[in-house]
């Protein structure tokens, strides 16, 4: 019984997201139409995310989150999980102990607090950042070594920009141009995209030579 609500509920998320696929076309236009608010959104990531930290965070709602968060130790070149939750609500969240799961996979804090005072981040950071996602119409964003927006979904893959901080040259373009999960775009601009467990892995017009 209970694994066919679980398989029910999974096929319901299925369909939903099936029913709001975005396409690279989209992607692509999207870009065009709102290149400047993209942009701005980069820059004020750039802004807020302190140096030694990494950040990946999608909206799933004006305020519930997944979040990750990667920090670089002083005098280390490797940088460790702090934090990682999915589905939580910026705003009302409550802290638990962690299990021996979470330490070993889920970071060193379930803190928040502790979190958002490590990045100098408040409710206003959330709400602000949203704002400028929603501007962007985009749903998430991520910085490691270069900045990834986050588009949107095409069943359980997402569709993304990588954006860069500089123009490639011919030998980033050709790194970045597989034509499967990378599609050089121009300039600094990489469309991207990330595959889920099933279904579609490469750009649906994606032809393997």
């Amino acid at each position: 019984m209970n694994y066919n609500l679980v398989l029910i509920g999974f096929l319901s998320i299925l369909i939903i997201s099936c029913n709001n696929d975005k396409r690279k076309s989209d992607l692509i236009s999207n870009f065009e139409k709102r290149n400047s608010e993209i942009i701005d959104l980069k820059n004020y990531f750039d802004k807020i995310v302190p140096k030694k930290f990494s950040v990946n965070i999608r909206y799933e709602s004006s305020n519930v989150v997944n979040l990750e968060v990667y920090e670089k130790p002083n005098d280390t070149l490797k940088k460790e999980l702090l934090f990682r939750k999915w589905d939580i609500n910026v705003y009302d969240y409550i802290e638990k102990p962690q299990t021996e799961y979470e330490k070993k996979y889920h970071g060193k804090t379930n803190s928040l607090e502790l979190v958002k005072s490590k990045l100098n981040w408040t409710d206003k950071t959330f709400r602000k950042l949203y704002t400028k996602l929603e501007s962007a119409e985009c749903i998430g964003i991520s910085k490691w070594k270069l900045t990834n927006i986050e588009y949107g979904y095409n069943g359980l893959g997402v569709y993304s920009y990588k954006i860069f901080d500089h123009n490639l040259d011919k030998k980033e373009i050709e790194k970045f141009n597989d034509g499967c999960i990378n599609v050089f775009y121009k300039n600094n601009v990489v469309l991207s995209f990330g595959g889920g467990a099933i279904g579609m892995q490469c750009f649906e017009d994606y032809k393997q030579k």
